[in-house]
């Protein structure tokens, strides 16, 4: 720039007729160099900064693609809702019932672990659509409404809390014991308990005796677990990731259920008795063998008494 000024304020120095001083060329020479080779430098260093600023857009667009599994999941969570839940369901439902299947020595049973899968996902659509008219019908009303009747009562939990709003606890623990007493009891386990018999290949009666023999030990025990569980998925827990929650902790859950009450053959043979089939025997039942061992018995007294009797003549 302060080239361009000397060549603009150069005194031009004219002759008597109006042509320029020889003597001035070489300082307009000069001047004009050192101005063309300052442009260039700006002008390089435009580019440079250009090119650099480029590259740095370009690694940061790259590294905004480089693919990110959670928030993919989140995605297929937001675009397709229902489908994803279910797959989540059933993908750990699988591998809590395989962790199961691990701790004994026999083979894999791919019937069960279908039969797993199949209720988790089964299961999880239900969820999908009964978790929001639970919590549009409990937001802790029924809950205050007993502990209005007990001040001391009130005082209480309000210290508890801290000075928090009740009303919203009080809601996530009626929209749990809606789930865990609602539910449970009359959807999850007799649908756990048909789906699991047809897929392993159990009767009705069979199906029946088992659900009898498990449900109460099973039902203490899915209190225990889920309450908590579901009160903080209720309370603390974004709505859309309130089932891939819930199907995390039921990768737990899946092996609880599946060591107690998965193995729907193993359970039948335990407890249907007389009219269970004895394994590797074919359709020679408990009663056939308890029958024979009965025939044996009185043959071998019949022999002891006729012994005797020859050894008395």
């Amino acid at each position: 720039m302060r080239s361009l000024i000397t060549i603009v304020a150069l005194p031009v120095a004219a002759s008597a007729f109006g042509i320029i001083d020889p003597s001035i060329l070489h300082i307009i020479h000069d001047s004009a160099a050192s101005l063309t080779s300052a442009s260039h430098y700006h002008v390089s260093e435009f580019l440079s900064s250009t090119s650099t600023s480029n590259t740095i857009a370009s690694a940061s667009d790259a590294a905004s693609q480089v693919f990110n599994p959670l928030q993919a999941y989140k995605d297929q969570l937001a675009t397709h809702p229902l489908i994803t839940k279910m797959a989540t369901g059933g993908t750990l439902a699988v591998c809590g019932d395989a962790i199961a299947q691990s701790k004994n020595d026999d083979e894999y049973d791919k019937r069960r672990a279908l039969s797993f899968a199949g209720f988790d996902v089964v299961y999880r659509a239900v969820q999908h659509f009964a978790f929001p008219a639970i919590v549009h019908q409990f937001h802790g009303q029924y809950i205050a409404s007993l502990l209005a009747a007990s001040p001391a009562l009130t005082h209480l939990v309000s210290n508890q809390l801290g000075g928090a709003d009740p009303q919203y606890y009080f809601g996530a623990m009626e929209q749990t014991l809606a789930s865990q007493l609602g539910i449970v009891p009359f959807f999850y386990y007799p649908v756990f308990y048909t789906i699991t018999a047809f897929v392993q290949g159990l009767d009705q009666e069979a199906a029946v005796q088992r659900a009898k023999d498990t449900f109460v030990p099973l039902m203490k025990r899915n209190l225990m677990f889920w309450i908590p569980v579901q009160f903080i998925q209720f309370g603390f827990i974004d709505e859309s990731l309130q089932i891939p929650f819930l199907s995390v902790a039921g990768l737990a859950w899946t092996f609880i259920i599946s060591s107690f009450a998965g193995n729907a053959k193993a359970v039948a043979d335990d407890t249907v008795g007389d009219t269970s089939s004895v394994q590797g025997l074919g359709n020679i039942t408990t009663n056939d063998i308890q029958n024979i061992e009965r025939q044996i018995i009185r043959a071998v007294e019949r022999d002891s008494e006729d012994e005797q009797a020859t050894v008395l003549r």
